[in-house]
């Protein structure tokens, strides 16, 4: 019980943070995509990809190895945080000559300055990771919320500021250098992270078993996860980079902002019992379980309401945007509860079984876009080839996760994890009625008001079926406010 409180005491804090991210995020989003075309969204796609690869490189597991390991001083994170801004320093001179390598692959001398101005970006990106997360460690997610979320609203309204004023793509490039450096200098001063004298090894000797593993984890998984993005920028051009990028970005919210509600609250908490796994198993089911019931009706709304979210969000200019979207919707429920395993193989100490997880997963991924973009030469059949292997990637992972390192019963699992099947089936049949209604009828509405409807049809169709859960969940609020 103490546990749940806990997760849900974090959770609370995390979503009221990540959500006011995600309306920032959609805002900003939308008014950029207004003020910028699909092949100028493509050109920082590219560069994203790169940058995002020396992100990782920064890492090297380290985060996540200081939230795991129970036993480092403070000698040992001064010594760890030392240890980065070297690797940070290296690393930001090696994008910046990087530059000329990428500029030659796209055939772009424009790639050049962007990649040199990112060189900043990447530092100050870098050496956050650990004062990040050790106040993760300490679970402090009001203050990481907080400051996500401010630096996130001023440095988009920044950003949409300089578009205005003709710095097309630059915008978005300086918005990611000055967000880098707000948020590491406030992680910095909120972490409490005291440097002392001299340097050892100790403290990365301590968390290097670990992090290996998680570090190499990180490396296949960003090849599956940004191959798509480096060819298709390469061989369809930055315009379909655009469509592309702007279809996975939408669907990646929800996955991105109610999966990652929940997942960072959940390793600094289970991993007290990496000895447990039992317990583990328990409160992760139940995690499992809340993100299916989330997941499906969203997958469902996603698809038959692709036309009006893009319309609506993005404007006219996008319409190519929305047969992507529709098929990527069919792994947004199972990408959900896929994207929080991590935090259990990590809890429970297994970040080989992760990196083993991440390979096989790599493999398919990858053959999946190599076949759709070199042999079909389609986005659509990228993004349907994509679906396809997530579906795959999604039972051998949680085969490893559930019987392999939590030796617990997968059946009891994935009977917690469907049990939501039944409502989205039933939101899936009113959506259909809904559009042959409007169809027969004639009618012509609004996009923003079919949008408001289809949302009032998932509300409901969620209430009916979650009315026992959420009477649960609100008893204790009216309780408290009527004892008033």
């Amino acid at each position: 019980m103490q546990i749940q409180q806990e997760i849900r005491k974090g959770t609370v804090i995390v979503f009221i943070s990540r959500y006011s991210g995600v309306l920032i995020g959609i805002l900003i989003n939308s008014s950029l995509a207004r003020l910028l075309s699909p092949s100028e969204f493509g050109v920082l796609g590219v560069v994203t990809v790169f940058i995002t690869f020396f992100n990782i490189l920064s890492d090297i597991g380290i985060g996540s190895g200081i939230v795991q390991n129970q036993n480092l001083d403070s000698r040992d994170t001064s010594d760890i945080f030392k240890l980065s801004v070297l690797l940070s320093i290296t690393l930001a001179i090696a994008f910046f000559l990087f530059s000329y390598l990428i500029a030659d692959f796209y055939s772009n001398k424009e790639y050049i300055k962007i990649c040199q101005l990112l060189a900043i970006n990447l530092f100050f990106s870098s050496i956050a990771v650990v004062p990040r997360n050790l106040l993760i460690k300490a679970r402090a997610f009001k203050v990481t919320g907080l400051i996500d979320t401010c630096t996130a609203l001023f440095t988009g309204i920044f950003a949409i500021f300089l578009a205005l004023n003709n710095f097309s793509y630059y915008s978005m490039i300086w918005r990611s250098i000055v967000s880098s450096v707000i948020v590491f200098s406030l992680y910095y001063i909120f972490s409490g992270l005291k440097l002392q004298s001299k340097i050892s090894l100790v403290g990365i000797r301590k968390i290097a078993g670990y992090s290996s593993y998680q570090f190499a984890f990180n490396f296949i998984n960003y090849f599956s996860r940004n191959l798509d993005n480096i060819l298709i920028g390469k061989y369809m051009g930055n315009a379909s980079l655009g469509v592309y990028g702007q279809a996975y970005q939408l669907m990646i919210y929800p996955i991105a902002y109610l999966t990652n509600v929940i997942t960072p609250v959940l390793h600094p908490i289970l991993a007290k019992f990496q000895d447990n796994k039992p317990v583990i198993f328990q409160e992760y089911t139940k995690v499992a379980g809340v993100l299916a019931t989330l997941g499906f009706p969203i997958s469902i709304f996603i698809f038959f309401a692709a036309d009006e979210i893009i319309i609506t969000l993005l404007g006219r200019q996008w319409l190519e945007v929305i047969p992507i979207l529709k098929i990527l919707s069919f792994s947004v429920w199972l990408q959900m509860i896929l994207s929080s395993s991590g935090s259990i193989f990590q809890a429970a100490g297994r970040t080989d079984l992760l990196f083993l997880s991440g390979f096989l997963s790599a493999v398919l991924t990858i053959a999946s876009i190599l076949f759709g973009i070199f042999y079909f030469k389609s986005l659509s059949v990228t993004a349907t080839l994509l679906v396809v292997s997530y579906y795959v990637n999604f039972i051998q992972a949680f085969y490893l996760l559930i019987s392999i390192v939590l030796k617990s019963s997968l059946w009891t699992f994935f009977k917690t994890v469907l049990r939501p099947l039944p409502m989205a089936i039933t939101l899936a049949g009113v959506f259909i009625l809904f559009n042959r209604l409007e169809a027969f009828t004639q009618i012509s509405l609004s996009v923003v008001f079919t949008l408001l409807i289809k949302l009032g049809f998932l509300a409901i169709t969620f209430m009916l079926f979650e009315f026992s859960t959420l009477k649960k969940l609100s008893a204790p609020i009216i309780a408290k406010f009527a004892g008033r």
